[in-house]
């Protein structure tokens, strides 16, 4: 009972609360309904006052656009005049580095000209011309080698160069100092240009000379023409037509007359070592000479002469050999002379006696040939060891004097050439001498060898004979 009573009363509170919730949302939807109508209005109004206020301020917006798109289109105007003038001025700046170019083209072009034409200039100055155009061309050289070379420094050598040629057509004169050779004092006096050659009178007198440069001097030189006659010479320095007197090989053959020397000059250039070679060289010649004379001595005969002396020999005829022995040449005499005093006795002591003049024969005919060996040998280390001095003596000079100065490196390359030549000058005559006479000796001694042999074998035929020969009986009375 209770139970139900709980049930209903549950039901009811149940409806109860349904029905206050359904009233209670039915309000709320119509609150809901009524805000959102409030806000929608309001919500109206804020975009109706903001699309006056986009409207008031989209006018000046537009203006400013209309102004800036203005101000875009005239600077894109603006732009393309300016690349326009921007691609007119990178064209003219190309022409003008084109032209530039060319215009340090011409300038280098006409330098190296100039320069060229300068150095040849130089290198072609007459004997005694550097006193006149020297100081000028070096001013023109240092300005064309300069930092700042430019083409008015070729230009002013193009100039210099025509004033020169011009002067030099036909021949000029102009006064000036040269060293006279036969002398070597420095004379003021006249130098004529002609051409190739160069011509110097003195002042105060003497006889015209050519004219030749000489390294590192100051002033030229000047070698005297005794065969160019007084009257032609005056003709010629005081510009009237007259005959020169003008070297063919122009200058070579006054410098190979220098150069040339005498033979005593030549050796002192080679220094000492040269005057010990040529020492050498001197007893190589004596011993030559000496051992030439021993084999004029050492006369043999020919076999063809000797054979008739054997066959008595052989025959055992000793008495008519002696006599056979004296026609015959010294060397030869003495060994069958020396063999014939021996026959009778015994072989191997004829053999001794003839090996005793053989072996005095070699020993007198081979004397100084060893010496003549070791000269002919020690000639070339000798010239080697002058060489070597020169060489050093070079090397001294050139750590002092540069490898510039020839004059200076002269003397030391002559000992060295000098000291050589001498040492093979000595040492292949007397190496061919060495050969000859030693060739020639041994020959000899060879056939004196075989003639000893010979003879004995004809000693020994004529025992054999005597001991085979038939025995006398003794006659009985």
């Amino acid at each position: 009972m209770q139970t139900r009573t709980l049930i209903l009363a549950a039901v009811i509170v149940v409806f109860s609360v349904a029905a206050l919730r359904a009233q209670t949302m039915d309000q709320a939807l119509q609150n809901a309904e009524a805000d959102y109508l409030d806000r929608s209005t309001r919500a109206a109004d804020e975009l109706n006052q903001t699309r006056a206020r986009i409207d008031a301020e989209k006018a000046p917006l537009l203006l400013q656009m209309r102004t800036t798109q203005d101000r875009v289109i005239a600077a894109e105007s603006e732009v393309m005049r300016l690349e326009t003038r921007s691609e007119g001025a990178a064209e003219e700046r190309r022409k003008l580095l084109k032209e530039l170019d060319t215009i340090r083209q011409t300038t280098s072009y006409v330098s190296t000209l100039a320069h060229d034409g300068l150095k040849a200039a130089v290198d072609g100055l007459a004997p005694g011309e550097d006193q006149f155009v020297g100081d000028q061309m070096r001013a023109l050289q240092e300005q064309l080698n300069g930092a700042d070379s430019s083409c008015v420094a070729g230009l002013d050598t193009a100039d210099f160069l025509f004033a020169r040629t011009e002067r030099g057509v036909g021949g000029y004169r102009a006064d000036g100092r040269a060293v006279i050779s036969e002398s070597n004092e420095v004379k003021q006096g006249t130098f004529a240009f002609v051409g190739p050659e160069t011509f110097f009178r003195p002042e105060q007198g003497g006889v015209p000379g050519v004219v030749r440069s000489r390294e590192g001097a100051k002033y030229p030189i000047s070698y005297s023409l005794a065969i160019w006659p007084p009257q032609d010479a005056n003709r010629f320095f005081s510009g009237q037509p007259g005959t020169v007197a003008a070297d063919a090989s122009d200058g070579k053959a006054l410098r190979l007359k220098e150069t040339t020397g005498t033979a005593w000059e030549h050796i002192k250039k080679g220094g000492l070592v040269a005057f010990a070679i040529v020492g050498v060289g001197i007893l190589a010649a004596l011993m030559i000479l000496l051992k030439v004379l021993d084999l004029r001595r050492m006369a043999i005969d020919d076999p063809v002469a000797v054979e008739t002396f054997l066959q008595l020999v052989a025959g055992g005829s000793l008495t008519k050999a002696e006599k056979a022995a004296h026609t015959l040449k010294r060397t030869t005499r003495e060994l069958f002379l020396a063999g014939l005093r021996h026959a009778d006795q015994p072989a191997n002591i004829l053999e001794e006696r003839l090996q005793a003049v053989l072996l005095e024969q070699r020993l007198h005919y081979e004397r100084r040939l060893p010496l003549l060996a070791v000269i002919a040998t020690a000639a070339p280390l000798m010239g080697l060891l002058g060489t070597v001095v020169g060489m050093v003596k070079t090397f001294a000079l050139i750590t002092v004097f540069g490898t510039g100065n020839a004059g200076k490196l002269s003397s030391g390359i002559s000992q060295v050439l000098v000291a050589t030549e001498l040492g093979l000058t000595v040492a292949i005559p007397t190496l061919v001498a060495h050969g000859f006479l030693a060739h020639r000796i041994q020959r000899n001694l060879s056939l004196l060898e075989r003639y000893a042999l010979q003879f004995m074998t004809a000693v020994g035929t004529a025992k054999a004979a005597l001991d085979h020969a038939p025995k006398k009986e003794p006659v009985s009375t």
